[in-house]
């Protein structure tokens, strides 16, 4: 795997399991999210308020790894993200997120979630 690659699903595993202070410290200044039932543009902090700590996603694993790197300072990654919700409910989703990258730093710009089961 390449270096941006694994540095971005590794942000990206942050995302499913960190915390708020995570989303503040990783995703842009204002995030595009596409979720069943909501699609919006948030600002960085109330994306990181959407984060309930007791309800975060455990077991996470990705597969069908993809990035694509339409400019120098932007990524998109896609795959397939199998998870447990805190109620162990399982969850498989198609999953595809934009980074931009900041002075360095790569920052969540978009992320879209469809559920497969």
């Amino acid at each position: 795997m390449s270096v941006l690659k694994e540095k971005l699903f590794d942000l990206e595993e942050g995302f499913w399991e960190g915390d708020a202070e995570f989303y503040r410290l990783n995703a842009d200044e204002k995030c595009l999210v596409a979720f069943p039932g909501m699609v919006e543009v948030l600002e960085n902090e109330a994306l990181a308020g959407t984060v309930k700590q007791d309800d975060r996603w455990k077991d996470v694993t990705f597969s069908a790894q993809k990035l694509l790197c339409p400019a120098p300072t932007v990524a998109v990654i896609a795959y397939e993200a199998t998870a447990r919700k805190a109620d162990g409910e399982p969850q498989r989703s198609s999953v595809t997120s934009g980074y931009i990258d900041r002075d360095g730093k790569w920052k969540l710009a978009w992320h879209h979630h469809t559920p497969l089961s």
